[in-house]
């Protein structure tokens, strides 16, 4: 057991003696030289201060793996071994007056070879595959255990004829520092003159820290896996930098300004187009070194590179200058020159200018140059803010129009108006190029409210006729009456409308807001009128209590007739009771013919005369 253990241990050394961080990235390059033969050229970058020395003399020989591209299959019989040459060290300084170089160590290793590659429909793709990079990597997971994939693909040649794939013109920095902006002419060349675009990449791991340098027949096939940034890190966004790094996409002009101190994976691919179809490509995978430096001195400023006002500041970061000497790039004039520390300059019209700052101190002294673009400001105004009136609605657009500006709502509509028909707050950006206004307007709803009341009709049951009253509540400019069958008089317009008919009553106008109201009510309703009610007895003794028959005072019309127990009628009347009229008590007869406002009736019956 202790023997197997002994060689499963001597195996697994075997096995990581070639796993190490010394990975600093790389690209694969290829020049068609005719006759289906190709020079295949890697570049290898090496981390010369911190690499293993024994991965790094492992790496003498680089393993290409050919693979179709129209599938994953490897092609063994053409896959192929590179030897390299003696290494470059990448040591230019791409920063003026730099006092203090930082301790960065990065060597370029060249392999190169010529293959023939057979003619083959949808070509081939090269890789290059190896573990591993630097565990001090800050945007990537599990970067000490994450290797690289370096690779590139050759197109169908009967379909494209003739093709290499673009070289890019410098090795790449070796080191960045933080705070200083930076830039870099990443171009490539082309020996096709074929129309290159440049672009950051998503990069590619190959390899594993258990197999860190797997023979070909191990090689991953397509499609590859590409490496894990950290959250908070994307391959467009893969660096800290103030502004965000950059790559011009027709020059292939890198900026950068880094803002952290440490290890970072960038991926920037040059893409080769012909007669508008993408034929190739080169992809860099790099490892940015950024480490804060010592300057002499460093020119420096920062505005937007399209400026919304003719009036622009610009701020100076430059750093250990004394004297400072600005051209804002205005032609036009020769006085667009200044000494001051804070640029500013008014520009006399929108266009493209090249401003240039030289900051200096004694004998050193560096420049920067930087495009900017000058467009009008624009501003615009929405409305005041208004009511809604119920049911309506209404369409806003701004009080000034500019061409080629794009609109956006608060609903996420893009026209020129916007047409609301619900209360709330409203927005409006409008943007041309990068510049923007803003403004708001809010809606509310028309809350007030005109309607009728009406009171019931109540009947005067002496004069035989109903009265009523149908009231306006609210606040308004006008009121117009309408009712059924005309009871209204014609152009009535006050707010009390006295009536003794029921009927359908509407009124209409506008109210204090000048929005349009409109109600109704049907004025049916009758006050219940107490019944006749007959008393049986009467006292008319002087005491005031139940003196008179029927009633003192009647609220409705009749006439009377009262007979004794023999027959004989002993008074008679209209609308007036009877108080006895000196008759001995007794019991009486009674005929009382009545009307009110709902009928007409004869009631008949005794009432008994106490009291005399």
């Amino acid at each position: 057991m202790k023997r197997f253990l002994s060689i499963l241990a001597l195996f697994i050394l075997s096995i990581k003696m070639g796993y190490s961080t010394h990975i600093v990235g790389g690209e694969l390059n290829y020049t068609y030289l005719g006759n289906q033969n190709y020079r295949v050229v890697l570049k290898l970058y090496i981390d010369c201060a911190f690499g293993s020395a024994a991965a790094i003399s492992q790496d003498i020989t680089a393993r290409i793996g050919v693979f179709g591209s129209d599938n994953d299959s490897l092609l063994q019989s053409i896959s192929f071994e590179i030897k390299r040459k003696p290494p470059v060290r990448v040591s230019k300084t791409n920063y003026n007056c730099i006092a203090i170089s930082p301790n960065a160590c990065v060597d370029a290793y060249e392999y190169d070879t010529v293959v023939s590659l057979p003619k083959r429909k949808d070509g081939y793709i090269l890789s290059f595959q190896r573990c591993c990079r630097n565990y001090s990597i800050l945007n990537l997971i599990n970067p000490g255990t994450t290797g690289a994939n370096i690779w590139t693909y050759i197109n169908d040649f009967d379909s494209i004829g003739n093709n290499s794939n673009p070289y890019f013109k410098n090795l790449p920095p070796n080191f960045l520092c933080t705070n200083a902006p930076l830039v870099f002419d990443h171009s490539a060349t082309d020996a096709d003159g074929d129309s290159l675009v440049y672009e950051f990449f998503h990069p590619y791991t190959g390899a594993t820290d258990f197999n860190p340098r797997p023979n070909i027949s191990f090689f991953e096939r397509p499609p590859f896996s590409q490496i894990f940034f950290k959250p908070g890190y994307s391959f467009f966004n893969a660096i800290n930098s103030n502004p965000a790094v950059s790559i011009d996409k027709k020059t292939g002009t890198l900026r950068i300004t880094p803002t952290l101190q440490g290890q970072f994976v960038v991926g920037i691919v040059v893409k080769e187009f012909r007669n508008g179809k993408l034929i190739g490509m080169t992809q860099r995978d790099y490892q940015f070194n950024v480490q804060d430096c010592v300057f002499e001195t460093t020119s420096a400023f920062t505005t937007p590179d399209i400026n919304c006002d003719k009036e622009v500041i610009f701020n100076n970061n430059s750093q250990n200058a004394t004297k400072f000497y600005w051209d804002f790039g205005d032609t036009s004039t020769l006085s667009d020159t200044s000494n001051v520390q804070i640029g500013k300059y008014t520009y006399p019209r929108i266009g493209n200018y090249t401003v240039k700052l030289v900051a200096s101190n004694g004998n050193c002294a560096d420049t920067i140059i930087k495009t900017i673009t000058i467009y009008d400001k624009i501003y615009f105004k929405l409305p005041n803010d208004t009511l809604l009136c119920r049911g309506d609605s209404l369409f806003i657009k701004p009080d000034t129009a500019y061409n080629q500006t794009s609109y956006l709502w608060s609903d996420g509509s893009s026209g020129t108006e916007l047409s609301i028909n619900q209360a709330g707050m409203y927005w409006l950006k409008m943007q041309r190029i990068n510049c923007e206004a803003y403004d708001t307007i809010f809606i509310a709803y028309d809350s007030s409210e005109v309607k009728l009341i009406s009171d019931s009709l109540k009947c005067d049951a002496i004069k035989l006729e109903y009265s009523g009253r149908i009231r306006v509540i609210g606040a308004f400019q006008n009121i117009n009456w309408y009712s059924e069958l005309e009871l209204i008089p014609k152009d009535y317009n006050d707010s009390i409308y006295e009536f003794n008919k029921i009927g359908l009553f509407k009124i209409s106008g506008l109210n204090k807001n000048n929005c349009p109201y409109y109600s109704e009510i049907l004025a049916n309703d009758k006050e219940i009128l107490t019944p006749v009610k007959i008393p049986n007895v009467f006292t008319p003794n002087g005491d005031g209590f139940n003196p008179y028959f029927p009633e003192e005072t009647a609220a409705y019309k009749y006439s009377l007739q009262i007979f004794n127990r023999w027959g004989i009628s002993v008074f008679e009347s209209n609308q007036r009771p009877w108080d006895g009229g000196g008759l001995p008590d007794g019991v009486y007869y009674y005929f009382i013919k009545y009307k009110t406002c709902e009928k007409e009736d004869t009631i008949h019956g005794v009432v008994h005369l106490i009291g005399h």
